[in-house]
């Protein structure tokens, strides 16, 4: 026998009028009971009157499939010993309610009850046990509505997490913590009406079995209130978290140094499994807030509409939070930064829409001494497809790799996966001017691919003093004017592919196939082809301490390979040009500094007859150096005994210079030279 809900009440009813007229007892059942979406089976009831006005009461279901896939009930019992009537009904003080499987674990608990007509009754269970926490229930109704309320008191939320169908977390996740608090539904037919929930989840600890994502002792505070408005529900909710530490990976937040808070207002229509989000905010205390607007297909798991505002005026807790974790082992893993940034992005079906960027005072000094700049302001926008306004950035100033910048300007249009500079970005750089006359950056949006980037640049009259003084190398006079021309930047490594030209000490630098991997990274490579034509001597050695050399230099360096700016593998021959028809003089001071590599013995010139000459005329200078790791091969003009001329002489007075060690350590090369042997006067 099947029969609706609602005929099993009335039958009830009239049961209990009938036998309230005298000493009768009666049992009842029903086969099964169906709902929209919920079912019953084997119902009995058995109902005993002693008298006229008090009335035993049993009510016994096998079987009950509850809504929304929560699972079922089995074995329910429902019994009152005694039921007293009152004027308008029933009334029930000390029910005994019992379930023998639920999802909630068997039952054994106290209820108590009222029943005036089939529209209008109440009951109450105190207590139902959930692990070692208990679930109050009250739920009444009446001709104008029905209302339930749910009383949690430190439940474990691995239970409730049970109850939701897919589940909140993953089943392999461990989960442990406690939910307290209230939540009432309320309605006029049987679909809820109207929501309210204030709960409390504390001791919240969760874990993934590949440790990345955790958390450890939350507190979370939910409050929710919803009501139904024809096709769906609205919605207003917050959510505050004032206690523990959560762990995302890579992020990690501690309530006790960033507490956060979060809020929801909008709409949720489940005919269309859409959730409108009038307005939604989240705020890291001190550090940033993120809030905006828009719409989700929960259907299809899509962002229709969304916009998200950024604001923070703190960039040093926004990057140390929330942008640091993610740049770890990149070139600003390791920064300081202070002043304001906001961003905007609109989202549709498509991903980015829509973005833009805006700083003031913004500051960020690399705490490796790379790089750094700032004061910086800024607005810049972009679009997916269509035109923008110019974006503009200002800077007082920066530095890159202890190399001072003066302020500067940078006018860009970006849009789609392009960024172009409108007008020449010119930098004030060691007296004189680093210009990038073009830039083109393309693949920073494109998923799967890496950003590239090709430019053409120029330096103008940098000086070279200063640039040599901030690398702490010997002091260089002069002044380096170049042209970079084809300059690349594709898979994290940078060339130039039309070389760079420089003019220093009356001669010029021609560097080729100039490449830097990962330049900004903890370990740049550089590789690079040089030669050197024309070189003055004399304007060279002022800068260093062996001694005045007259003459033209050339030199060839092939496979130069600097790793962390470090050299690490280079072929370098340094030769007088063939045609080279200057005058040829080395000083004593140079021919005494220059030593034989492997034994460290000084020439001795004072004590010899050349201790009367100030300098010496020399036919050919010739240095050949092969650095291979930590070891250097040295080589110079072959001679037959061995030995190689590294400085050979001609005319009056001469000197030739030879060494023999042929290997030496990189790090002592520089002052093992004075070892280098001086070999007596030949004066021909």
């Amino acid at each position: 026998m099947k029969a609706p809900a609602r005929c099993w009440i009335v039958v009830c009813a009239c049961l209990l009028a009938g036998i309230a007229r005298g000493e009768v007892a009666v049992m009842f059942s029903v086969d099964a009971i169906e709902g929209d979406d919920w079912g019953a089976q084997g119902i009995s009831i058995r109902l005993r009157s002693p008298s006229a006005a008090t009335v035993s009461a049993v009510v016994e279901i096998e079987h009950v499939d509850l809504p929304g896939s929560h699972g079922a009930l089995r074995g329910l019992l429902l019994e009152c010993p005694l039921l007293q009537r009152e004027d308008r009904g029933w009334h029930c003080d000390e029910g005994l309610l019992r379930l023998k499987e639920s999802p909630l674990a068997a039952q054994a608990a106290s209820w108590q009850g009222m029943f005036q007509s089939a529209g209008h009754w109440s009951i109450r269970i105190p207590q139902l046990t959930i692990g070692p926490g208990s679930l109050g229930l009250t739920a009444s109704a009446q001709p104008a509505g029905w209302s339930m309320a749910l009383r949690p008191h430190r439940v474990p939320v691995e239970r409730i997490d049970s109850l939701i169908p897919g589940g909140a977390l993953p089943a392999d996740w461990d989960l442990a913590g406690h939910a307290s608090g209230v939540v009432e539904l309320a309605g006029q037919s049987s679909d809820p009406g109207r929501l309210v929930a204030d709960l409390v989840i504390d001791q919240l600890n969760y874990a993934s079995p590949d440790g990345r994502q955790a958390a450890e002792n939350l507190l979370l505070k939910i409050g929710l209130s919803g009501r139904a408005d024809g096709a769906g529900w609205s919605f207003d909710t917050k959510l505050a978290w004032p206690s523990g530490a959560a762990y995302s990976e890579p992020l990690f937040l501690d309530a006790s140094q960033t507490v956060l808070q979060a809020s929801a207002q909008g709409s949720w229509r489940p005919q269309r499994n859409s959730m409108e989000l009038d307005a939604w905010a989240v705020d890291l205390a001190n550090t940033v807030r993120v809030s905006g607007t828009g719409r989700v297909d929960l259907g299809a798991s899509a962002i229709e509409q969304l916009t998200i505002v950024v604001n923070s005026e703190r960039a040093g807790q926004f990057y140390q939070k929330l942008l640091q974790p993610f740049l770890i082992g990149t070139a600003g893993d390791d920064l300081d930064a202070t002043g304001n940034l906001g961003i905007v992005m609109h989202f549709d079906r498509s991903g980015i829409e829509q973005a833009g960027l805006e700083l003031s005072d913004l500051q960020i000094g690399d705490r490796q001494e790379r790089f750094a700049i700032g004061p910086v302001d800024a607005s810049i926008a972009w679009d997916r497809a269509s035109e923008v306004p110019r974006s503009r950035l200002q800077v007082e100033r920066a530095h890159l790799y202890r190399i001072p910048l003066g302020s500067f300007d940078i006018e860009a249009t970006f849009a789609g996966d392009q960024l172009e500079l409108v007008q020449p970005l010119v930098i004030p750089v060691l007296d004189g001017q680093a210009a990038l006359d073009s830039f083109r950056l393309g693949g920073v949006l494109v998923a799967g691919q890496s950003p590239h980037w090709q430019a053409s640049a120029s330096l103008r009259n940098i000086s070279l003093g200063q640039l040599t003084a901030a690398f702490g190398w010997p002091p260089f006079a002069g002044a380096v004017a170049a042209s970079l021309q084809d300059m690349r930047y594709d898979d994290q490594r940078l060339s130039v592919g039309g070389g760079l030209d420089l003019k220093a000490f009356d001669g010029t630098i021609e560097i080729r196939d100039l490449q830097i991997g990962d330049p900004l990274g903890g370990v740049p490579i550089l590789e690079a082809d040089a030669k050197l034509r024309g070189l003055s001597l004399a304007k060279l050695t002022q800068a260093f301490s062996f001694g005045r050399i007259e003459g033209r230099l050339d030199g060839d360096l092939e496979d130069l390979r600097l790793v962390a700016w470090q050299p690490d593998s280079f072929d370098l021959h340094l030769f007088t040009p063939p045609d080279d028809d200057s005058r040829h003089r080395i000083s004593q001071r140079a021919v005494e500094n220059l030593t034989e590599l492997g034994s460290g013995i000084p020439a001795g010139l004072s004590v010899s007859l050349l201790s009367l000459f100030e300098e010496f005329s020399y036919d050919k200078i010739d240095l050949r150096v092969a650095l291979r790791g930590d070891r250097a091969e040295l080589d110079g003009l072959a001679r037959d005994d061995g030995g190689y001329y590294l400085v050979k002489g001609a005319g009056l007075p001469r000197i030739d210079v030879i060494g023999r060690n042929r290997s030496v350590a990189w790090k002592d090369l520089v002052e093992r030279l004075r070892r280098i042997q001086v070999e007596g006067p030949a004066v021909k």
